[in-house]
Formats: C-alpha cells, structure tokens, sequence
C-alpha cells in the first residue's frame, strides 16, 4: 500500500538555539484564546507574536506547542538587544522517518 506522504517528507531544517531564561517570556496558555489550537485562532495568535515583536521586551518568546502539549515553541527577535545571548547552532536537514508515517496510517485504518 502506498501512503501519502509527500507533506511530512518535506525537506525541513532544525537549527537548534540557546539562551539564557532571563531573555525568555513564556505565554502563559491560560491567557490564550478558548480556540488556540484551532487553525481558525491564527490571525489572533500571529497578533500576540506581532505585539511582542513590536514591543521589544525580550529576545524570545516561548508559545505553547499546538502540537505537542507538553512542549514550546521559540519566536526569536533579532531586533532585541539581548538577541546577542542567542547562541545559533549548525543547521541540521531533517527528514520524518517512514516508520512513524507507516504507525500513523495502521492508527488512521489506512
């Protein structure tokens, strides 16, 4: 059986970053919209990252994962002075492996 899976085999990059938790503000999940992990939610959520970005509090900002609940995910601003405590690794290619796309399609009866 064949899968789909031209969207997942898309060439992604992961660059990994370090920083000092000083220069990071965490969202808070409470404080997001009811709807958050809803597609429907994105131009409210693009706000906040905008406002942030505007307001130049902090070099990083944490946002909770739609994704994975127990996780974040890292808006960068270059413009903060404090963006020079950002240690930017080496980028990395990375492909999902076809292992996890094959479990994914038994689990979804495909």
């Amino acid at each position: 059986m064949l899968v789909q899976d031209s969207p997942l085999r898309a060439h992604y990059v992961m660059i990994p970053a370090r920083f000092p938790e000083t220069i990071v503000e965490r969202i808070d999940p409470a404080s997001l919209p009811a709807d958050w992990r809803d597609i429907s939610a994105r131009a409210e959520l693009q706000q906040v990252g905008t406002t942030w970005s505007q307001r130049r509090t902090t070099a990083v900002l944490a946002v909770p994962s739609a994704v994975v609940r127990a996780e974040a995910s890292y808006l960068l601003n270059s413009d903060h002075p404090d963006f020079a405590h950002v240690e930017i690794g080496a980028r990395e290619e990375w492909l999902t492996d076809m292992r996890l796309l094959r479990r994914a399609a038994r689990a979804a009866g495909v």
